[in-house]
């Protein structure tokens, strides 16, 4: 059974709490600066500095991997599961996601039409296709459990 807790995935989650608390309290501050200063105040052209300067700092394929590890333990998976499709430029940040939180297999389940786009993407930032496996998860459909079998690739994490 994949691990509940990691540390890594927790610091990408804390990460993500504080950008969020930031972003919601400079969203606040919005209407005050409108009511106080008005539309064209420099107060506000300031806010709108500071919000475009805001960058979430977690990139997106590290972002892919901590949703892959949520979802996998949500679902009580034994291995981390891919289900998403990953783009040219997320991949590297996934893989070394993967590596810093001390992952070292999953299981690609992604069934898009770019899927070889992903395995050979994969190759490129080191992982090694083990091959051809099914996985068998429960599922809640209209409000009953059905166990499924779905169709993956193993890889290792070099």
């Amino acid at each position: 059974m994949l691990n509940k807790t990691n540390a890594h995935f927790e610091e990408l989650l804390k990460i993500g709490r504080d950008y969020e608390e930031k972003k919601r309290a400079l969203e606040g501050r919005k209407q005050e600066i409108i009511d106080t200063y008005g539309w064209e105040s420099d107060e506000l052209k300031a806010w709108y500095d500071e919000k475009n300067k805001m960058v979430y700092s977690v990139a997106a394929g590290a972002c892919k991997a901590y949703r892959a590890w949520s979802h996998t333990i949500e679902k009580e998976g034994e291995e981390l599961e891919l289900d998403d499709f990953l783009w040219d430029r997320e991949v590297a940040d996934f893989v070394d996601c993967l590596k810093d939180a001390g992952i070292k297999t999953f299981i690609y389940t992604n069934q898009s039409t770019a899927v070889m786009e992903n395995l050979h993407a994969f190759e490129k930032e080191g992982c090694r296709m083990d091959g051809l496996c099914t996985i068998k998860r429960m599922e809640r459909r209209f409000g009953e459990n059905r166990e499924e079998t779905i169709l993956g690739i193993h890889f290792t994490v070099c």
